[in-house]
């Protein structure tokens, strides 16, 4: 399957919408009111999208440097982050443990330094997430590295020349599906119709299938459980 049947670019799933409502397809997203408002609805998507769930292709690493008595770090990438997967610190084969905030404060009010064993995110540097960890590093820890796995959030678009031609990661036939149910239901005034109702729940199922065949499908393994 090539890729261009898995994903479309900004415009092409605009056109393909356009042409499900029976309206005239746009050569620009800037072209009328009602191409604009598709690209709305194609962010709210892609948000929609970005929270379902844990997509692999959004999966990344990112290395960030311990410092003697560093108490927090932050997770400094060029991407929104979804969420933090887990976080293993030098050659420790675990991850780190995650505890919550009031955990992880009276932890670090404790004396004590060495290798971290639990973390916490507990705030942003307005973009970033940061994490405390737990104990603080050390002298003999400066310098080691806190590999951290997460997830990042597909970005959103805006009606320029360049984002007509960009294209989301996600399954377009998942985001066209999704940005047409929005658009029936923006037709009729914001009251749910049965063609809607249809559109959604078949968006939603692609949603649940797109996932699954990404994360959960592996074949054909078979597990005995022997009772008695």
């Amino acid at each position: 399957m090539a890729s261009t049947d898995i994903r479309k670019n900004v415009i092409s799933i605009v056109n393909e919408v356009e042409r499900k409502l029976g309206v005239n397809e746009s050569t620009a997203l800037t072209d009328r009111k009602l191409t604009k408002v598709l690209v709305d609805f194609l962010n709210d998507v892609i948000d929609e999208v970005n929270d379902f769930g844990d997509w692999p292709q959004m999966f990344r690493e990112v290395n960030v440097s311990a410092v003697t008595s560093g108490k927090s770090y932050e997770i400094a990438v060029s991407s929104n982050v979804k969420n933090v997967h887990e976080i293993h610190f030098g050659s420790q084969s675990a991850p780190l443990e995650q505890r919550n905030i009031s955990e992880i404060r009276v932890l670090q009010k404790t004396s004590g330094a060495g290798e971290p064993r639990q973390f916490c995110i507990v705030d942003t540097s307005g973009t970033n997430p940061k994490f405390r960890v737990h104990p603080i590093p050390g002298t003999n820890e400066d310098g080691k590295i806190f590999d951290i796995a997460y997830f990042k959030k597909n970005r959103m678009y805006t009606t320029t020349t360049a984002d007509s031609t960009a294209t989301p990661a996600f399954p377009s036939r998942v985001l066209v599906q999704g940005v047409y149910a929005k658009a029936l239901l923006e037709e009729n005034g914001q009251e749910p119709t049965r063609q809607f109702e249809v559109a959604y729940q078949e968006y939603i199922r692609m949603q649940r299938e797109a996932l699954n065949r990404l994360t959960v499908d592996t074949g054909g393994d078979v597990q005995f459980v022997p009772t008695g």
